[in-house]
């Protein structure tokens, strides 16, 4: 068998990948081990962009909107008013939705095909084109031929990646239990937590619809995040009725989700090739975006460097921010949510999560208190220098 472009993963980002390119005249496959795409049901909080970026997505499929977003730290709480409201959404129905649009489209789909390794670059078309072989396993040897381009979308263990010698992105675990609202809580209100003692992100309850919500939390260990949850359940009277949990791909500045297989070109995407903003560790609307880049570099036969520029520029946004906020402690998170003032309210009403990189460098002219803020982070930063050189000098580890 013989695709221009071979998809391995059905993942969202993957999926929309194969449907662009196939209603642009490609011949693609999709290849997944699983035997039937169902993935579990994972509750996301997501900006308006992603309307945006899916202009075709279901209003049906909008589980909820929450058009006010609540922080606090140990001390502090402020509201902000969303002049967009986010959507709540569930994981698994866009999956199946991907999946039936890219059917749809003409892209085939090979389910129960397990990825093995690619083969050797072959010619068989007498020096006109040539062939990448993709090895896979389904109750047998199965191989097919990439002449175009091969994208990776299996994950944060990828096995593309893998298999084509790429760097893997860092991962946290995510837990969240389905809980009933608190009485009394408004369903138009999403709230965040911060408490640097207990985890360097956060934790969270989004409502999903009048009666019910999700409350979670990221982590850097996949126990101590579920225990860290179960006690703030206990603290805010939340019972769980079931849990919804995942591994996060974690982006870096230095990553690079691209590469060669042979002379063809290899694109990593979604976990794979960590698409995920890390102060949120939301990676929906970016992970499309960064498809979407690939599908340009596809088709129009410009690097996925240059595509992709504008969507590395807001991840790379968030990760210097989150490298930040591990620095601050309970004080400094009182100091940044105070600073969140009717003018810095006004600012985040306007300006999504995923459209910050080009507007975030006003925020200081707007609350100068935010100085402050980064002073401390400064602060914390050398604290941790100085801590570190101490430890090397007297031999010990921590």
């Amino acid at each position: 068998m013989q695709f221009d472009v071979v998809v391995i993963g059905a993942s969202t980002a993957g999926l929309h990948a194969a449907q662009k390119l196939v209603k642009a005249g490609k011949k693609v496959a999709i290849f997944d081990r699983q035997q039937k795409i169902r993935p579990a049901r994972r509750t996301l909080i997501v900006t308006p962009e992603l309307r945006r970026t899916l202009p075709e997505f279901p209003e049906d499929m909008i589980l909820h909107r929450t058009g006010t977003m609540r922080l606090s730290s140990a001390s502090v709480t402020r509201e902000v008013q969303l002049n967009d409201p986010d959507l709540i959404v569930d994981r698994a129905q866009i999956t199946q939705w991907l999946l039936s649009k890219a059917c749809e489209a003409g892209a085939e789909v090979f389910l129960g095909h397990r990825f093995v390794s690619f083969g050797s670059n072959v010619d068989r078309s007498n020096g006109n084109k040539s062939f990448v072989p993709i090895h896979f396993h389904n109750r047998g040897s199965c191989t097919v031929f990439a002449t175009e381009a091969v994208i990776g979308a299996d994950g944060i263990n990828s096995s593309v990646a893998r298999a084509a010698g790429m760097v893997l992105p860092s991962s946290v675990p995510i837990v969240q239990a389905e809980v009933a609202l608190p009485l009394g809580w408004d369903p138009n209100v999403t709230q965040v937590w911060f408490d640097s003692e207990e985890t360097r992100f956060f934790y969270w309850l989004i409502p999903e619809s009048s009666e019910k919500g999700v409350a979670g939390l990221v982590g850097d260990d996949g126990t101590q995040t579920r225990e860290l949850l179960a006690d703030f359940l206990n603290r805010q009277n939340l019972k769980p009725n079931s849990y919804q949990g995942a591994k996060v791909a974690m982006h870096h500045p230095g990553f690079q989700p691209w590469g060669n297989v042979e002379n063809l070109p290899l694109y990593l995407v979604g976990d794979a090739a960590g698409h995920v903003k890390i102060t949120t560790v939301g990676g929906s609307v970016t992970g499309f975006q960064g498809a979407n880049a690939v599908v340009r570099s596809i088709l129009n036969g410009n690097s996925y460097k240059t595509e992709f520029r504008f969507t590395k520029r807001e991840l790379d946004l968030h990760w210097f921010i989150r490298w930040m906020l591990d620095r601050l402690d309970n004080r400094g998170y009182d100091l940044l949510v105070s600073a969140v003032s009717s003018d810095v309210k006004d600012f985040l009403a306007c300006h999504n999560r995923d459209s910050m990189a080009s507007v975030t460098w006003r925020l200081p002219f707007i609350e100068p208190q935010l100085i402050r803020v980064v002073l401390q982070c400064l602060r914390g930063i050398a604290k941790s220098y100085s801590y570190t050189r101490s430890l090397g000098r007297f031999g010990t580890t921590p």
